[in-house]
């Protein structure tokens, strides 16, 4: 059995915060208690469960070290655009952070890759035939992956009429995608 690093974790018990965070579990305990750590009980039981993204808001506000949480590759699937352009905006605006960028130009492709690097962010093209961004979401939770936030990045129509320039709407757009999945 494959232990998992933090890293890869995105849920963590008290005892693993507390270990993160170098705290007691006590310590963890009292913060998820009177609030101040957000989380939840398990089902039936007394256990507590602290999602990944409060617990690094949590090391953030109380000024902790977050190297120990560990910060896994972001993986990023872009569908249908330009990999230079987009290439460098990612690059630019994840600057710190490792990311995997792939690339797909159609839909067959694309399911594939996804399926194969579990992607965060998937930036789709909205142009591309044979593209559900429903059925990708569908698609990846049931092979038990948490979901990946899936960004139309160029809508070629603006009230029925087809608009040339998409420059500089894609890079913000893109940028910020980027920058809300690296502080989610």
């Amino acid at each position: 059995m494959n232990k998992k690093t933090n890293a890869d974790k995105q849920v963590f018990t008290t005892g693993e915060a507390a270990k993160i965070c170098n705290v007691s579990q006590q310590t963890i305990i009292r913060c998820f208690d009177n609030g101040r750590l957000q989380g939840f009980k398990v089902p039936g039981s007394r256990f507590r469960r602290i999602p990944r993204g409060e617990l690094l808001r949590f090391m953030q506000q109380n000024n902790m070290d977050t190297a120990r949480l560990g910060s896994g590759c972001l993986q990023v699937l872009v569908i249908g655009l330009d990999s230079v352009g987009v290439d460098g905006v990612i690059k630019t605006h994840s600057a710190g952070h490792s990311v995997k960028i792939k690339h797909a130009n159609d839909a067959w492709t694309a399911g594939f890759i996804a399926h194969e690097c579990n992607p965060n962010l998937i930036l789709v093209d909205s142009s591309v035939e044979g593209v559900n961004t429903g059925a990708i979401l569908a698609s990846l939770s049931s092979v038990g992956s948490s979901a990946p936030k899936i960004v139309l990045v160029r809508n070629n129509y603006n009230n029925g009429m087809n608009v040339a320039s998409q420059d500089a709407d894609s890079k913000e757009v893109i940028k910020q995608a980027v920058q809300q999945l690296l502080t989610a």
